[in-house]
């Protein structure tokens, strides 16, 4: 034989050799989903059934693969709320989800549901369970991470031959947590922002061994990451340096979340790979990996962004979940015991609330504290000339409203969280003070105000407050001017860089069957049949 066919045949067969040598193994994850069960296409929320059959046509095409989510898996939908979250628990069985990072709002129901991992879901599969990673959420009494998590969870794939491919995940969560959570719900909790030295603290414990001898380690973090004028991933968080501190070699992936941004890249010196897949199961993230059998070696990472639509056909399993989708929302009444699908008003145009554009009052914010001060005064009896003013957080309204008809379920996923209202006696000045702070809050966005015109000054900073009426009655606000204040109770306890020292708990007056912020605004829009 001519050698070279000698030549070519050894090199074909090299090439085969090497091929059949490696596999690939798909790390898919969400993140930030939000409880975002129900398609609504004005929101741009995809659904969770589109969800599921996208990340089912993905497993299809690489079958080695773990699918993980970054935390906040809950939080900020009314239908979560309303339905008590009985279909989470489903939903990530049929994902194939049982690793999860520690999210803020994994704190939103306290420790102990937390802890609980959805057990109260009536729907809740047979043997299927959930493990929280996060290794820089510590108990303040005994230094632990506390019993709801675990610092590492691991995982193993079976690849052809037999051969096991383990996987680490490590958990962090953004050391902001405390100014993004109920402080009441976090008491005895701290959460370390020192994240290499949390990592290094990682691999001194017993399970550091385990990690250490991962054929794959990943870290599963509920801190932001966005991408900058370049189109480069950049971390997006209060303790950035320190993220970016993370270099070592040891760490073959970042699984990112909470910033709601589309993310995929690389990061830090080493070049760490990087993914977060915006919000609401927008899309899938993936980290492909590429492993040496003979070795067992992952030689190399690749970041991908899968885009999720919504589906026209469903397939049975997704199907399935849709129609307990609409069993729910036909079946599940407001506290007040309103079907959570029933028309309320009407909106003669599109009222956006974005919260990419956070520094500014926004129709839908003007709205829900109007509606929050005429809550009080309802409940109080109080005729138009007391001078109320309500107040919200930004962040505290997830959406807007589009053009059309407005159901209780709209109202909800607008205003999901329901917290408790608080009422408070101020002076004009103390007002200021707030108003002043909520209008330079960089961090959240602007305060929220109903029943009340804001003048600055070409710095932006507060000089004038006047008081409209209900019935359109102007009143300008003076240092001494007697008012009464209606907020939710998150900023009143610290939410959002609020200190706790502009409600003071001398001045608060304690309403009786006051509605939560939610119900109040539901109400509000009963009174009005177009808004304008």
């Amino acid at each position: 034989m001519h050698f070279k066919h000698i030549f070519l045949i050894l090199a074909l067969t090299a090439i085969s050799l090497a091929t059949w040598a490696q596999q690939q193994v798909a790390v898919f994850s969400i993140n930030d989903f939000h409880g975002a069960f129900v398609r609504n296409d004005d929101k741009g929320i995809v659904g969770a059934p589109s969800l599921w059959q996208t990340l089912d046509s993905l497993k299809r095409v690489y079958p080695y693969n773990v699918t993980v989510s970054a935390g906040d898996n809950f939080g900020g939908s009314y239908f979560y709320n309303a339905t008590h979250g009985v279909l989470l628990p489903v939903l990530f069985n049929d994902l194939g989800i049982r690793i999860s990072s520690v999210g803020n709002h994994e704190f939103d129901d306290g420790q102990t549901s937390l802890a609980d991992k959805w057990r109260h879901s009536p729907f809740r599969p047979k043997g299927w369970d959930i493990t929280y990673v996060s290794s820089n959420v510590r108990s303040t009494e005994t230094g632990a991470v506390p019993p709801f998590a675990q610092p590492v969870a691991t995982t193993t794939l079976m690849l052809p031959g037999g051969k096991p491919f383990k996987i680490a995940f490590v958990g962090l969560i953004a050391s902001s947590t405390p100014q993004q959570a109920s402080i009441r719900k976090l008491k005895g909790l701290s959460f370390d922002g020192d994240y290499p030295a949390v990592l290094d603290s990682v691999l001194a414990l017993p399970v550091g061994e385990e990690v250490m001898h991962a054929n794959l380690r990943l870290i599963l973090s509920h801190n932001g990451t966005i991408t900058n004028a370049e189109g480069q991933p950049q971390w997006d968080d209060k303790d950035a340096g320190n993220l970016a501190r993370i270099t070592s070699r040891l760490w073959q992936g970042f699984i990112s979340s909470h910033s709601h941004k589309r993310v995929c890249g690389f990061i830090n010196e080493n070049k760490m790979p990087v993914v977060q897949g915006k919000w609401h199961g927008d899309y899938i993230s993936m980290l492909l990996c590429t492993i040496d059998t003979t070795t067992m070696q992952v030689t190399r990472v690749e970041p991908h962004s899968i885009p999720v639509s919504p589906k026209a056909h469903l397939e049975p399993g997704p199907a399935r979940l849709q129609a307990q989708i609409d069993s729910l929302l036909n079946h599940t009444h407001t506290a007040g015991g309103t079907p959570i699908g029933t028309p309320l008003t009407v909106a003669e145009h599109n009222m956006p609330h974005n919260r990419d554009q956070k520094y500014r009052q926004s129709e839908v914010g003007t709205l829900v504290c109007k509606a929050y001060a005429e809550a009080y005064r309802e409940v109080a009896h109080l005729k138009d000339k007391a001078l109320i003013v309500g107040c919200s957080h930004f962040g505290s309204i997830r959406a807007g409203f589009s053009k059309g008809k407005i159901t209780v379920l709209d109202v909800g996923e607008t205003l999901p969280f329901s917290n408790a209202l608080k009422v408070y006696h101020f002076t004009g000045q103390q007002l200021m003070d707030l108003v002043q702070f909520g209008n330079h809050n960089k961090a959240y966005g602007w305060l929220q105000t109903g029943n009340l015109k804001v003048k600055k000054d070409g710095e932006g900073n507060v000089v004038a407050l006047t008081y409209v009426s209900p019935r359109g009655k102007c009143i300008s606000i003076k240092e001494k001017t007697s008012c009464i204040v209606v907020a939710d109770e998150f900023i009143t306890n610290g939410g959002d860089g609020y200190s706790p020292s502009f409600f003071p708990k001398a001045q608060e007056i304690k309403a009786e069957c006051m509605p939560a912020t939610t119900d109040a605004f539901i109400n509000y829009l009963k009174t009005i049949p177009v808004l304008r």
